[in-house]
């Protein structure tokens, strides 16, 4: 166990000395080992906390019991074992685009449970999330994935942009097309109502390609929040579509035939 923790970590991490920051990239669906060592003895009283901007919890062990936040149920862990041999690196497994956007910053802090006030910062961790890349060709239809079922959403509003301009907006029954994406945009009503809030994106042209990105829109009392679900690199291949059996188009197996046949228009018009 320990020898593939330290596999990763090799692979996985950089360290910035400058900041006393380990950078640590993976991509969505992965999973990823954000570093950790313990400066002292990890004991019966102590705990291990992995928090995000000093305040949001993302996972908490002590040595019998162990705490997800919100949105890492069954995706975090810290080996028992590990921490006893002074690891207290966090698993994150299924990683998603969130994980970056409102993550950033990892910070793990060493608490004396008998004195939960005095908080020691061990190590901080940034976790960047790769972009999903996608290529389609000109003419086709593309779909871009997105999932928004691990939030607690009752009403779904899902909001799709590209360089912070709209390309599709969906609430319920309403939908509001970008300019430029009129007739080629949609959101399926009935399958955002399932978490699926993937963008069906016709007619694909050479201007489409970009990075994507598909938020979820939620009222709170007082503001609208927007959380971040999908980031997507879409590029685009300008050599249409090749012409398959059945569809418009010249579709002939043996050449000879149509040099022939190219001859003979030739002498019948001269």
């Amino acid at each position: 166990m320990s020898l593939l923790y330290i596999s990763i970590l090799w692979v996985t991490a950089c360290v910035d000395s400058a900041e006393s920051l380990v950078n640590v990239s993976a991509p969505v669906g992965s999973t990823v080992l954000l570093p950790c060592k313990l400066t002292e003895v990890f004991t019966q009283t102590s705990l291990i906390q992995w928090k995000i901007n000093n305040k949001d919890l993302v996972f908490e062990r002590s040595s019998d019991a162990t705490s997800p936040g919100s949105g890492y149920e069954g995706r975090v862990d810290i080996p028992l074992d590990e921490l006893h041999k002074g690891n207290c690196s966090l698993v994150l497994k299924n990683v998603r685009i969130t994980d970056d956007h409102l993550y950033s910053t990892f910070t793990v802090e060493h608490v004396d449970s008998t004195n939960p006030t005095e908080a020691k910062e061990i190590a901080r961790v940034r976790l960047s999330v790769d972009v999903l890349q996608l290529s389609a060709r000109v003419g086709s239809t593309a779909v871009l994935p997105c999932e928004w079922s691990h939030l607690s959403i009752q009403t779904p509003h899902v909001e799709w942009v590209i360089d912070s301009e709209i390309v599709f907006e969906r609430k319920g029954k309403e939908s509001f097309p970008g300019e430029g994406y009129e007739g080629r945009v949609d959101v399926p009503e009935d399958e955002l109502l399932k978490g699926n809030c993937s963008l069906v994106l016709k007619n694909v042209n050479v201007t489409d390609a970009g990075i994507y990105s598909s938020s979820m829109l939620v009222k709170d009392t007082q503001e609208h929040r927007n959380f971040l679900v999908q980031k997507i690199k879409l590029s685009v291949d300008e050599k249409p579509g090749e012409i398959k059996d059945g569809e418009v188009g010249i579709n002939c197996s043996h050449p000879l035939i149509l040099i022939i046949s190219f001859l003979m228009s030739l002498l019948f018009s001269c």
